[in-house]
Parts: C-alpha cells; sequence; structure tokens
C-alpha cells in the first residue's frame, strides 16, 4: 500500500483524483505498490494529470477535500512522489516524465 508519512494528505488527493477521473489502475496502485517501471511511468504520468485536473477544479472553484484551492499541496506532492519513487528505484523515470511537463 502507498502511504505518505511526512504529507499523509497527499494520499487522500491522489485517491480522490483517481476517483474523479476513474483511474482504477491508480486505485489498484494505491493499495498495492508500484513495482515495476511501467507502473512507475503510469503513476508518474497520473500525478501531473492530475495536477492539470487541479488547476481546471481551482478555475472552477470546485470543492475538493473541503478546498477550492489544494494548490498549496503541490510542494508536499512532489516531495512524497519524489520520496517514494526514489526508494523504489524509480527516480528516473519520475524525472523523465517530470521533464516532459
Amino acid at each position: 500500500m502507498i502511504k505518505f508519512t511526512r504529507y499523509p494528505h497527499v494520499r487522500s488527493l491522489i485517491i480522490y483524483y483517481a476517483q474523479d477521473l476513474n483511474e482504477t489502475d491508480i486505485l489498484k496502485l494505491m493499495e498495492s505498490d508500484v513495482n515495476s517501471e511501467l507502473d512507475a511511468e503510469n503513476f508518474s504520468k497520473f500525478i501531473w494529470n492530475m495536477l492539470d485536473q487541479m488547476a481546471i477544479d481551482i478555475k472552477a472553484k470546485k470543492v475538493v477535500l473541503g478546498n477550492t484551492d489544494n494548490s498549496s499541496m503541490i510542494p508536499d506532492i512532489d516531495y512524497e512522489v519524489s520520496l517514494y519513487l526514489a526508494e523504489r528505484g524509480f527516480e528516473n523515470i519520475w524525472d523523465d516524465i517530470c521533464d516532459q511537463n
């Protein structure tokens, strides 16, 4: 199971957007783990899609997890996802996806 210790709210945000965007594969990863390069690539791409959707939701003033603007969580997302993927040996995949976005 993917858990984040320093910023546990990142898990809640990822699960919210995985449900909102109907990303069942991401929900499965959140309950298991990122175990392959393909998992890491899909998870990384999802995080960027989630950030795009967050921007849309902010403009629309959509309430997400009790707030209409969760942009203050972006550094927390980067910290937790970077650390998690690095610990799993997939830092280079995260870096490559980040460079593309």
